[in-house]
């Protein structure tokens, strides 16, 4: 082991990581650190934890978990609390934030234990070095912050060149920024990056951008124009052994533009005058500018900022699908010596349930309850109107379906590894399911999957010539033999889904047993009569903490008329916020409820029973995007999927709701199959 992997050890033992942040490392759910100088130093309260916050809100919108690197009172922290994230923002102004590079680390552990009896909390703001340094020791692989260090302007005489790029030469961490911070020398920083072989891309441009600025003069040394490209170099070079990051340069498209840029020049020649050198002139430089172009240069900072946390997010859960399916392939799936027979020939091991999971035992957050169908969409030609009552040309489309299994799919597609209970027959179909669903990153094992006598459960879709369903036909037998978990089987799971595929027994055990084992339970109506029958009594529902009906199924489940008494009505959707406030009245009375309403291309309604004992409803419309849609089969449950991915890292259901709602126009827009493999 090299001198530099033994400091990284040394250093990653003394890292206290938050418990959100190390669940997910843990499981290999996407994790982006944020640096905490930007937070400190970077601009004044409150404008910094607002930013702070809205940055977090971009990664959890995108099923990120923010870590910010800091260290606090000499204890190196991957990941803060949210009452710790405002007491940095104060202790920049207050003095008690200290800007940390990586040489400082040793420093501010050491002076740790003389701190122990003042009640002050002091910091170190870990700067673009410090934090990848930090956060590669706490296993983290993609960094966010606004612009990094470079060469001095004249540092060819004067050698002031930032230790940012040192650390970007011997840390393996793909650093976000808007470029090169416009007070350096963007040329010959490039120079000295690639002096060490450190890769360099601009964002979606040729030209490398300057940080205020899109525009450097400068030519790119490389161009990413997707997450999936930076995910895939960056894996490549650490398979090749490199030890070094990963640039990745976002263009600045706010237009703050020349003014900014002349303010800039005329605060170096300020700060030349004042004798302002080495740490301090960049802060200096950042004032006088806010100070010179009236707000504009600390606009633009948070305009970058955020439009990189963006792409960061992306790239982070790019790297974590790759190494995720990378590990899947290797343990899942056996290769035929014949690679021309590879689709056709799977081991017995890849769909035997109970042969993937115990390898690595790592225990499901979340179990999905319900039926494995065999899907067969029958789509009428767009360019002619479908006729009832005769023959119609089209397309006729096969793929896996059925409620759980479609989110137990997302859920897999994630990265968070469910555990399916459900069943199948014993055919081809079955065997086809459960092998494909391991390979999406989905749990099975010989308790959760039945493989019952007779054909695996199918379901025939017509859909007209504007993708909608007119009507379709199940064989569901299989179904019947689905298993329930007991209690024991969801010790620790979080959340556990569903469907009204399974028998009522099922359904109403399954529910029982996941309230006794403290866990959250979604419900996924598949068909209005089966929701109807469910809801009939108590027995079921009132263990419900989430459903997910449409407007149809919402009716028949809250046993409410679908139009308005009176004329009380204030919007068109009074009559389903009364039905879904009236269905809330008999979910979990013990903890919050919530009703997710799809309403096709008027998007989604969340309907949340907020409160005590005398609690009240609320109620939020989120708008459909307008898209060119494809097919509606299995959207629905795209969102869900996506909402419960959403909730386990961490955001609230209306956070959860924007991401579903971006997942789920994949889906929509995919025409092969119920779940889009893009997601």
């Amino acid at each position: 082991m090299s001198s530099l992997r033994n400091i990284i050890s040394a250093v990653g033992s003394k890292v206290k990581v938050l418990p959100e942040v190390a669940r997910a490392l843990e499981s290999g759910r996407p994790v982006v650190a944020l640096e905490s100088t930007i937070v400190a130093h970077g601009m004044p309260f409150p404008q910094n934890i607002e930013l702070a916050k809205e940055v977090s809100n971009i990664l959890r919108e995108r099923g990120v978990i923010p870590a910010t690197i800091a260290v606090k009172d000499g204890i190196f922290r991957a990941g803060l609390e949210p009452d710790e994230l405002e007491n940095l923002a104060m202790a920049g102004e207050e003095n008690r934030a200290i800007k940390c590079s990586t040489r400082d680390l040793p420093l501010m552990a050491s002076i740790s234990n003389m701190r122990r009896s003042d009640e002050t909390v002091h910091w170190g703001a870990t700067t673009v070095a410090a934090t990848m340094r930090l956060a590669h020791a706490a296993n983290i692989s993609t960094f966010v912050t606004g612009g990094t260090g470079g060469v001095h302007r004249g540092g060819e005489l004067s050698l002031d060149i930032s230790t940012d790029l040192i650390e970007l030469s011997r840390t393996p961490v793909i650093v976000v920024s808007a470029g090169v911070k416009s007070i350096l020398d963007v040329k010959r920083t490039l120079e000295v990056l690639e002096t060490f072989a450190v890769p360099v891309g601009a964002w979606q441009s040729d030209e490398f951008p300057a940080f205020f600025s899109p525009s450097s003069g400068v030519k790119a040394p490389s161009r990413f124009d997707d997450a999936m490209s930076v995910a895939s170099a960056y894996i490549s070079g650490r398979e090749l052994g490199m030890d070094s990051g990963m640039l990745v340069a976002v263009p600045n498209r706010d237009p703050a533009g020349e003014n900014v840029e002349k303010a800039i020049k005329e605060a170096l020649s300020e700060a030349e005058a004042a004798g302002i050198e080495g740490r301090d002139i960049t802060p200096f430089i950042l004032r006088s500018v806010n100070e010179k172009t009236g707000g504009d240069s600390l606009r633009s900072n948070v305009a970058l900022v955020k439009n990189n946390a963006k792409v960061g997010a992306d790239i982070a859960v790019a790297v974590s699908k790759l190494q995720f399916n990378s590990e899947t392939t290797a343990q899942s799936i056996q290769l035929p010596d014949n690679p021309r027979d590879a689709s056709l020939s799977f081991s017995a091991s890849t769909f035997a349930p109970g042969k993937d999971s115990d390898k690595n035992e790592v225990k499901s957050r979340v179990v999905c309850v319900g039926g494995s169908v065999i899907d067969i969409v029958a789509k009428s030609s767009a360019n002619d109107k479908m006729i009832i009552g005769t023959s119609n040309i089209g397309k006729v489309f096969k793929s896996d379906g059925g409620v759980a299994r479609n989110v137990s799919e997302v859920l897999g597609r994630l990265g968070d590894k469910p555990l399916l209970y459900t069943s199948v027959g014993k055919d081809d179909g079955g065997e086809g399911i459960i092998s494909r669903l391991i390979d999406c990153g989905v749990k099975t094992s010989d308790e959760s999957v039945v493989f019952a006598d007779g054909v695996t459960s199918s379901y025939v879709a017509l859909l007209d010539d504007a993708s909608d369903l007119v009507g379709g036909v199940a064989d569901m037998d299989a179904n019947q033999h689905i298993p329930t978990p007991s209690v024991a089987a969801l010790s620790g799971v979080e959340f556990v889904l569903i469907d009204s595929n399974a028998p009522s027994r099922v359904m109403i055990e399954s529910a029982a047993n996941a309230v006794k084992a403290c866990a959250s339970v979604f419900f996924e109506p598949t068909s209005v009569p089966k929701a109807k029958k469910i809801c009939e009594n108590d027995s079921f529902i009132k263990n419900v903490s989430y459903a997910f009906p449409n407007e149809d199924e919402l009716f028949a489940m809250s046993n409410t008329n679908k139009s308005v008494q009176g004329q009380n009505a204030s919007d068109e959707f009074d009559h389903v916020k009364h039905a879904a406030a009236s269905l809330l009245g008999r979910m979990r009375s013990d903890s919050s409820a919530h009703v997710v309403v799809t309403l096709g291309p008027r998007g989604v309604l969340l309907a949340s029973k907020v409160g005590g004992p005398e609690c009240s409803v609320e109620h939020t419309l989120f708008p459909a995007e307008t898209i060119s849609k494809v097919s509606s089969n299995g959207a629905g449950d795209t969102l869900c999927g996506a909402f419960i991915h959403a909730l386990l890292n961490g955001a609230d259901e209306k956070q959860a709701i924007r991401f579903g709602m971006k997942a789920a126009i994949l889906s929509l827009q995919y025409e092969d199959g119920a779940i889009s493999p893009y997601i």
